[in-house]
């Protein structure tokens, strides 16, 4: 016996057949969505490091890889990511160089010349590294006693779908070089800044974006407290010190 539905219940039956369809494409892309990466371009400050400066003028020096970095890396099963925090760092580093130092200036950097077959040392002028040559950007002529340059070694990033837990979390790893003024390289070390944010803070559409910003945002700020504070205890840079300003910390 064929059962005929009425007509009212046809229509009804009809608009939850058609409800389900719509309901299971929605789930289809927003799962499509979690799983389909990020973007992620980070322009942030930071607040000036309270802190005594340090009599001397520094030059800066930030180079283009640095002020257009942008990671990028593809996670299996979840898509492929993209942290742009080139914007970030000129300003960042700047207001904590400008609060370490009496006066900072924005160095422009030219290869020095390998020395040629034959050559005598004679050229007292040459760096003494052979790498970098460095002038003030506006092109005044000023003294510094040294040159600090930051560069970005590495990015790495975690999301809840990859640890099983609840943060988006970012470590910048750089690379702090103090050169004399010649160009000579007197120190390096490693700078690691970490943070991390929750992924509860945020709604299931912004989440993976607004977590990663809010992540590197922290990174960021962890590595200015870090350089700022941990500057002075690195042993070259006192041997540094103690040479420019004839003092130690």
């Amino acid at each position: 016996m064929e059962l005929r539905w009425p007509p009212s219940a046809r229509a009804a039956q009809a608009l939850a057949l058609k409800a389900g369809s719509l309901l299971a494409v929605a789930l289809a892309v927003a799962l499509a969505g979690c799983k389909g990466g990020a973007t992620v371009t980070v322009d942030i400050s930071v607040p000036r490091p309270l802190i005594e400066p340090i009599d001397v003028t520094m030059g800066v020096y930030f180079d283009d890889t640095l002020q257009s970095y942008v990671h990028q890396e593809k996670l299996e099963d979840y898509g492929t990511y993209s942290i742009d925090i080139g914007a970030s760092q000129a300003p960042v580093f700047k207001q904590v160089f400008e609060a370490m130092f009496a006066e900072t200036v924005t160095m422009v950097a030219t290869a020095a010349a390998a020395p040629t077959e034959g050559a005598t040392d004679d050229a007292e002028d040459a760096p003494a590294h052979g790498g970098w040559t460095f002038a003030s950007a506006d092109g005044r002529s000023v003294d510094v006693q040294g040159v600090l340059a930051p560069t970005i070694e590495e990015v790495q990033f975690a999301i809840p779908d990859q640890t099983g837990g609840e943060f988006y979390e970012v470590w910048i790893r750089y690379r702090i070089q103090l050169f004399d003024a010649a160009g000579a390289s007197l120190a390096e070390w490693p700078l690691i800044g970490y943070g991390k944010a929750n992924q509860r803070n945020y709604g299931t559409i912004e989440q993976k974006e607004a977590g990663l910003n809010m992540a590197t945002t922290w990174a960021l700020r962890d590595a200015a407290a870090l350089l700022s504070s941990q500057f002075r205890g690195q042993a070259q840079v006192q041997n540094w010190l103690a040479a420019t300003t004839g003092t130690t910390p």
